[in-house]
């Protein structure tokens, strides 16, 4: 192609004009006075306004409501320095808003600013994509300054990118503080292998996350229990960005189920002896186990003057160390380590008990060295006390450098005091009783060998005086009778005393056999008709017929017919009546006795089988134990007994025995 083929040359003017009009971005210049001297093609496209129609106007009728937003920016381009900066501008045609860059560049001629150059970008999408970043990343930072629970980013070399106030307030440091440290600084020493053996394999892709309980030390050196979950947060080439870590503080969780399974571990000890000195023990040996270096124990008896019955340590290395506290001070007047528990019934918390302060606790060279090298760097002590009587007091402690007790430790402490002061009252209550039952067993046997041996003697002779006797009168043979009823009278009541002791005992003879019913209530009426009959009353029998047998003891059988028998006669007016029947009733047989006396109030009826109880005490009518004899015997055959009354109508007594049939069916089942 030869030169005169090439197209001709446009102007320079023209083909800068043609530049300008085809980039996206918006050319112009305007003089110093504000007018318009050349505009491109994409002001048409920005404000819908032609360059050609923009020529000579004023900057102010192109931007509108803007040209107060951008004065400042047009002043110091007019003072020829280079403006730039960040503008929104309406879309002429409806839609989202364009975002602008724009450039004011002066020009200067002479050292006089003759105008300004306008450079202004079309930056939408860049903005779009920034303001969607910083709303991402505001969710984001929400999402972990506003957690309920602590959160972090660490990095992959473990030092804290982020933390939140959660976590601040669950370690104690500040955030500034926090962003210095790895968390390796702030894990438990015995935590940390774990922790980073986990990171590893969630780095390596091997988990996609993992959660564990852990433990990290405050700020101020406590303890504080957590629940730790953690994910991977990686870039776009896959590599490890950040570890997100979620913190749930779940130290008064652990701390409540702690203490749920130290007291039920202390109720089984409590409930498994009656021997309140080895319950101590046990609780003792307890609270070294879960929540204490040192357990001291004392118990305050009759006299007042407290005995120290344990000591322990959870390190059994330092036994020696016990046996040396085991030894209380020698003046128990003088400061000791449970004086003012003792002396003022108060509990004690030392949060930080200084050596000065531990050491002050004895007068003793011996005992202040033992106290020195018990290391106690932080004690709770409280009373044993129940139903206002001091029993007693328990500290614990622990060592210096390890837990720090607070308040929750005081209350734990005061519900174990609680629940061990009741164990031990009812304890000594018991052994009380067992005294009490012991002596009077012992004062039953005396009276009862006591009584027993002259009353032989008295009824022996008797017998001689009855087939001896040579005068026939009157008087002779009522001195005999008398005699004799007193005799067997005060036997009776011996035999009762020691059924009675039998009873508590839970030894009550009763040798069972197969006995006829229709027998053994007749022979009990005959044996009692004189009686009756002396009385001047009706004793009758109505038995149904073909009784079954039962399986019963004869002889306490005949026993019961004759308390309740003896009592119809006691309270039966002459000229009354007294009823023994008996009729099957599904497996057994219902005896009773009824008699037309004055009755028993409803008031009385609930007392009458108590022991001693008499339901008329003017009257005198013998020790008060037959009913009571009557029911135990009744329940060692596996019966029942209950009373109808009905005042000045009489009563009847029933009680019911197994018949043989029923006890061999039981026994094959």
């Amino acid at each position: 192609m030869s030169s005169n083929d090439l197209e001709p040359v446009r102007p320079e003017g023209e083909v800068l004009r043609a530049l300008a009009d085809k980039i996206t971005a918006m050319l112009a210049y305007w003089d110093s006075s504000l007018r318009c001297r050349f505009a491109n093609r994409a002001y048409e496209r920005w404000f819908g306004v032609s360059p050609e129609a923009l020529i000579g106007k004023h900057l102010s009728e192109l931007l509108g409501p803007l040209y107060a937003l951008n004065l400042p920016y047009i002043q110091g381009a007019l003072r020829g320095e280079p403006q730039e900066f960040e503008r929104e501008i309406p879309n002429p045609v409806g839609g989202p808003p364009r975002y602008s860059l724009a450039n004011y560049i002066p020009d200067i001629v002479d050292g006089v600013v003759r105008g300004f150059y306008v450079l202004v970008t079309d930056v939408s999408e860049i903005k779009r994509a920034q303001l969607a970043l910083q709303e991402s990343e505001e969710r984001f930072r929400l999402t972990i300054d506003e957690a309920p629970i602590g959160m972090a980013l660490v990095a992959p070399g473990g030092r804290f990118a982020r933390v939140n106030r959660v976590l601040c307030e669950i370690v104690g440091y500040t955030e500034e503080e926090l962003m210095g440290l790895t968390f390796a600084a702030i894990t438990h020493p015995e935590d940390v292998g774990v922790d980073r053996s986990l990171a590893g394999l969630l780095s390596r892709g091997e988990i996609p996350r993992y959660q564990r309980g852990k433990r990290y030390i405050r700020k101020d050196g406590t303890i504080v229990e957590v629940m730790l979950s953690v994910s991977l947060l990686r870039g776009h080439d896959g590599a490890p960005r950040f570890y997100v870590a979620q913190i749930e503080d779940i130290t008064e969780r652990k701390r409540f189920e702690k203490e749920q399974r130290f007291l039920s571990e202390v109720g089984l000890a409590l409930a498994n002896t009656l021997d309140y000195e080895e319950t101590l023990t046990r609780i003792a040996d307890l609270v070294v186990q879960d929540v204490a270096d040192l357990c001291i124990v004392e118990l305050v008896e009759t006299s007042e003057e407290a005995r120290r019955i344990k000591v322990t340590c959870r390190d059994s290395s330092r036994a020696c160390l016990c046996e040396r506290l085991s030894q209380p001070p020698h003046d128990r007047h003088h400061p000791h380590l449970l004086q003012s528990i003792l002396e003022t019934r108060r509990p004690v918390l030392m949060q930080h008990a200084s050596v000065e302060l531990i050491a002050s606790l004895s007068r003793s060279e011996e005992y202040h060295r033992a106290l020195q090298e018990a290391e106690i760097g932080s004690l709770v002590a409280v009373p044993l006390v129940a139903r206002g009587r001091l029993l007693g007091a328990i500290a614990w402690g622990a060592s210096r450098g390890s837990t720090v007790y607070g308040p929750a430790d005081l209350r734990l402490a005061e519900e174990l005091a609680q629940r061990a002061s009741l164990s031990i009252e009812n304890a000594r209550l018991y052994r009380a009783a067992c005294r009490a039952t012991h002596a009077r067993d012992d004062a039953l046997g005396v009276v009862a060998h006591d009584l027993r041996n002259p009353l032989n003697s008295i009824l022996m002779h008797t017998h001689i005086l009855r087939s001896c006797r040579e005068d026939t009168g009157g008087r002779s043979q009522k001195a005999v009778e008398a005699i004799e009823r007193s005799a067997i009278r005060m036997s009776r009541l011996i035999q009762d005393l020691l059924d009675v002791s039998c009873m508590d005992a839970g030894h009550l003879s009763v040798e069972q056999a197969r006995v006829s019913s229709q027998q053994v209530v007749s022979d009990a009426v005959e044996t009692q008709k004189p009686l009756a009959t002396s009385a001047s009353l009706e004793l009758r029998l109505e038995v149904a017929p073909n009784l079954p047998d039962v399986w019963a003891d004869h002889d306490r059988l005949t026993q019961i017919f004759e308390n309740l028998i003896g009592n119809a006669l006691k309270f039966t007016k002459p000229g009354g009546r007294i009823t023994v029947g008996a009729v099957p009733a599904e497996g057994e047989v219902r005896f009773w006795v009824a008699d037309t006396g004055n009755g028993i109030s409803a008031e009385e009826v609930p007392h009458l089988f108590e022991r001693f109880w008499q339901a008329r005490k003017t009257e005198r009518r013998g020790a008060g134990l037959g009913l009571p004899i009557v029911k135990g015997i009744v329940e060692a055959h596996h019966g029942r007994i209950w009373v109808e009354s009905t005042p000045g109508q009489g009563s009847t007594f029933f009680f019911t025995i197994p018949t043989v049939h029923r006890v061999a069916e039981s026994r094959r089942a």
